[in-house]
Formats: structure tokens, C-alpha cells, sequence
């Protein structure tokens, strides 16, 4: 049975053994207690798919909260779009614009995911020694325990890069003990996520069959690790990165990780790089650390379905063709990403679609959506081979590729560009011959960041690896102003809805190129503000600079 199927059957068999009201805990989902629950390995197996279900929780009682859609909100390559009001999913629209407000929904609902899925790896990883593994289990005694190890250093980092200033809680809260937290130094943080994930590589498996689909292996962990290497020590102009009770990894060692990665065997790179995100994208060699999606389950607002929420946002409003369904009209590819493809490179396609070539599929214009740049994205979107019944329309079943080999590559290219610019320029020109482009004789640090953007948009990359060059840097890149309207490519009438606006251009309802405009706010050093709801909980908490 793959994991996208056992997660659907085992979500609600993690148990918490707290009962306070911060979102730090993870209510009861049964009436068992840990103490009784955990004896064998079915029940770890169990709890650790409860561990793994959070990744997909990416929509909590209409609240959108997952990594790509966060990082879209954040970085460059997209506008937000929306209902043609532009009161659209307005948390994200004071996100995009680094204004957030303290109660960010958003913010919350991310923070409540990922601490959920910490006290649930905690609370197994606290009962371990009590579980009776029998000769049939096999490895999975060490499996089970490197999989929730590595998966609570996946949320600590998803956390520590969006708010910085976080609690570290290694052990289940019980009690009062959730009311005496307090924030961690990044560093610290940091140094036990790199504990965690040398654990989850020490013990978790090497390769997975196919049934399995969807389980991480150590490879993973390693792919984390050299991601987790390059923002620290790039956003904190460090030279290694910290262990928690350990000597610290160095730039060498997290080569040879890549290294290991690239050579394992494990992964290729896809031949055709739209079978990336079209119908043959499921399960992809080329992903490493893959969150699955199907679409059936709850049609509800809720966190109950087991779609991607993502998809149905990216999709554009009102269009109904064979290629794409409707959906919200979130997330306009911006013209900067737009420009930044060369001639030929067949990516630009597969992450791109035009609203022309979709009323060329109609004959019929369609609801034109906030900040509209006449393109919508073409990677994790509404595709109609993937469409959902009418009784569950938010749930996508396209999986999401959260690390795949062609980030490697181009990460292990970074690492190189300076100390052995052949190697890198290899792995630079390996990526480009597959997106039909020519050499490059020797690549520079741009070259790297310039592919890295073409290749990975959309995928939950962008803002950090502008963040990790520096404030300066990520305030020069992200910053928008004196914005200029892109006239129309056709004037045909069919491209002209009843209003007058053209679809083949830029569209600002009011007329006002602005609201295409950006103000990186340096005060904030590109993190969120800590929840509101958990600062009136926690008297110790302090708020994130720049918030106050």
C-alpha cells in the first residue's frame, strides 16, 4: 500500500498526552493515552504516519499554510491575484507586501502545523523504548525511529526559517509545562536540527520499493541537511553549520552529501521536464523527498482533505477548458520570472501558461483575476487530468516535490563554483541540457542563482535562496517599484472581455500599476511575526523585531 493511501487510513492514530490550549499541543484524536497506546510496532507505524500526515495539511479551516504557497507569497516570482477586488486571501497579500499583521492567520495556521507535528514525533519518540519490536519487524525498530526523528528536524526547519525565533521542545508537554516555554537562539535550533537529520541518516533506509512510494529515506535526509547548510550558514555568514552536542559540518562534508546523493543511483533526472508536473509527475524518479496528494476525501473547508490545496489556488478563475479547471486565480507568474527565460528553454512552458493560449482553447474569456499579468502558473495548478469530483473540488492529487535531484545538482554546483569550477559547470550545463539550452564554458555564482530561479519556480525555493545572500541583497531583489503596465500582445476582440481589459497584457482594474509594486521591509529580516495567539499565551515569548 503506497503512503499516500496508509496516510488516509491512519491520520488519527497519533496520541497526545497533554490537554492545554496552547497550539504548541496537539489535542487527544483518541481517548487512549500514550502510556497505553504504545506496545507494538503497528502502533509506531501508526503514530509515525500520523507524523507524516502533516505534511500534506497545507489547508486548516480555510487557512492556507504550506511552504510553497508561503514562499510564493514571499519571493518574487508571482503576485498573489485573487478575486478581482484584490480582497482575496488578504493574510497572504500583507505577506507578499511584508507587511503581515501580528494575527496572521496564515502565520498561525503554519505555526499550529508544524509544533502539531512535533509533539506527535515527540510523543513517539518518548514512548519508543516501551514498543515491543518482534524478529518479523525486521529494521524497522531503526527506521521508525529515523523517519520521526528526521521529520521533526524537517518541521523545526520549516519554522526556524519562517520565524526564526522559536521554542525548542524536544520532550511531549505534559501538565503545566507548555505555560514555562521559551524561545530558543536560532543556533540552537539549528544545532538539533542537524542532530535529528544525521540521526534520521543514520538510521532510516536507503531505498524504498515501489508499494512504499512516498517514504522518506536517508537520502532525503541528507538533500535536507545540504538545504539546511545552505540558508544558515548563508543567511548568518557562518562557515559550518552547528551540532548539537557535536562537532560542526563543514562545507566538505555537506559536498560529499550531495555527492552521495547524486551518485546513489536512487534518482534521475526526468528526461522531459513538463513529466515533472503533468500526469506522469506522481512519484517522480527525480524527487527525493516527495508530499503526497490524492484527490478524494473531505469536499470540506477544513483540514480533512487530502488534496493540495495549492493546485486549486494556482488554477484561473472561471476557466474551464481540456487543460485546465477552474480555480482561484492565485499566484500570477510575475513578469521579472517571465523574463528571466532564455530562448528555447522548454521550462518556460511547463511552469508557464498564457491566458491567450487558454481563450484560444475556448473561443471565450474568463474571470480575470487580481494583479493580472496574463499568465498563470503551469506547475502545481488545476491541471483537468487531475480534476476532483464535485463532491471533493479542493482536493488535487498532484504530489509535490519538495526536493528533487535538480536542486541538488545546482545546490552541489554552489558549493563548487569557487574551489572547482569544472565540477560545477558540469552540473549547471547537466541541468541545462535537459531544459534544451546550450553549455556554458564556466559558470559564475549568477549563473547558478539565474538557474536555480528558472528551474525551481513555484516550488518553494525562491525567497530563501534570495534570503540567504543577505538583506541587502534580498531588498534590491525583491523590492518593486515604479512598476510599468506591459501593453497588450493581440488586439484581437476574443481576447477582450465585456469590461474592455485585454487578456494579453497587464490588468490593473483600477488602473494602477502599484498594486504590481513591492517595499521589502529590511526591520523585519524577512521573517513572519510570531503568532499574537501565542504571545498572549506565553507571557515569555517575545515578539519578532520589526513587529512591535
Amino acid at each position: 500500500m503506497r503512503l499516500k493511501n496508509i496516510l488516509i487510513a491512519g491520520v488519527a492514530t497519533v496520541m497526545s498526552v497533554t490537554s492545554c490550549h496552547s497550539v504548541l499541543d496537539v489535542n487527544p484524536t483518541q481517548s487512549q493515552t500514550a502510556g497505553t497506546y504504545f506496545s507494538t510496532s503497528k502502533e509506531a507505524q501508526q503514530a509515525l504516519f500520523g507524523v507524516y500526515e502533516k505534511l500534506r495539511s497545507d489547508y486548516n479551516n480555510t487557512v492556507p499554510n504550506s511552504n510553497p504557497i508561503m514562499e510564493a507569497a514571499l519571493g518574487d516570482d508571482a503576485h498573489i491575484g485573487g478575486s478581482p477586488d484584490g480582497n482575496d486571501m488578504l493574510t497572504l497579500q500583507r505577506m507578499s507586501n511584508f507587511k503581515a499583521f501580528t494575527n496572521s492567520s496564515t502565520a498561525l495556521a503554519a505555526w499550529s502545523k508544524c509544533y502539531g507535528a512535533i509533539q506527535r514525533a515527540n510523543t513517539l519518540l518518548a514512548n519508543y523504548d516501551q514498543i515491543n519490536f518482534v524478529a518479523k519487524d525486521g529494521n524497522l525498530k531503526q527506521t521508525i525511529r529515523g523517519e520521526a526523528t528526521f521529520l521533526r528536524a524537517h518541521f523545526y526547519f520549516e519554522l526556524v526559517r519562517y520565524f526564526e525565533n522559536i521554542p525548542l521542545i524536544l520532550e511531549p508537554l505534559e501538565g503545566d509545562s507548555w505555560t514555562s516555554i521559551t524561545q530558543a537562539d536560532p543556533k540552537e535550533v539549528y544545532a538539533q536540527i542537524s542532530k535529528d537529520i544525521l540521526t534520521g541518516i543514520a538510521f532510516m533506509t536507503d531505498k524504498v520499493e515501489p508499494e512504499f512510494d512516498g517514504q522518506l529515506t536517508k537520502y532525503a535526509a541528507m538533500a535536507e541537511l545540504v538545504k539546511v547548510y545552505m540558508f544558515y550558514t548563508g543567511y548568518y555568514n557562518q562557515q559550518s553549520l552547528p551540532v548539537a552536542g557535536s562537532n560542526p559540518i563543514t562545507k566538505e562534508a555537506i559536498i560529499d552529501y550531495a555527492e552521495q546523493i547524486i551518485n546513489s543511483g536512487n534518482y534521475k533526472l526526468e528526461e522531459n521536464y513538463a513529466d515533472l508536473f503533468n500526469e506522469n509527475g506522481n512519484f517522480s524518479k527525480e524527487a527525493i523527498f516527495e508530499i503526497t496528494f490524492v484527490n478524494t476525501g473531505s469536499g470540506h473547508w477544513g483540514d480533512w482533505s487530502f488534496g493540495s490545496i495549492y493546485c486549486q489556488m494556482s488554477g484561473p478563475r472561471e476557466h474551464s477548458s481540456n487543460r485546465l479547471a477552474p480555480g482561484w486565480g492565485l499566484f500570477a507568474p510575475s513578469r521579472e520570472l517571465e523574463a528571466q527565460f532564455e530562448e528555447g528553454d522548454i521550462r518556460k512552458p511547463a511552469t508557464i501558461v498564457y491566458a491567450k493560449d487558454l481563450i484560444d482553447l475556448t473561443g471565450k474569456t474568463y474571470e480575470m483575476n487580481y494583479q493580472f499579468t496574463s499568465m498563470h502558473s503551469n506547475k502545481y495548478t488545476t491541471h483537468f487530468w487531475n480534476k476532483a469530483s464535485a463532491e471533493t473540488p479542493l482536493n488535487w492529487g498532484q504530489n509535490y516535490h519538495y526536493l528533487r535531484l535538480a536542486d541538488i545538482y545546482l545546490l552541489a554546483a554552489e558549493l563548487y563554483v569557487d574551489t572547482n569550477n569544472g565540477k560545477a559547470t558540469e552540473y549547471v550545463n547537466i541541468i541545462r541540457e535537459r531544459a534544451g539550452l546550450g553549455s556554458l564554458s564556466s559558470v559564475t555564482l549568477e549563473d547558478i542563482q539565474h538557474e536555480r530561479r528558472v528551474e525551481l519556480a513555484f516550488e518553494g525555493h525562491r525567497y530563501f535562496d534570495v534570503l540567504r545572500r543577505g538583506l541587502a541583497e534580498a531588498d534590491k531583489e525583491l523590492t518593486v517599484s515604479n512598476y510599468q503596465l506591459v501593453p497588450p500582445t493581440d488586439t484581437d476582440e476574443k481576447y477582450i472581455n465585456k469590461a474592455g481589459y485585454n487578456f494579453t497584457g497587464d490588468v490593473s482594474q483600477n488602473g494602477d500599476p502599484s498594486i504590481f509594486e513591492v517595499t521589502f521591509d529590511l526591520s523585519k529580516k524577512g521573517f513572519l511575526p510570531i503568532p499574537q495567539y501565542e504571545l498572549d499565551l506565553h507571557s515569555a515569548l517575545k515578539q519578532n523585531e520589526g513587529y512591535n
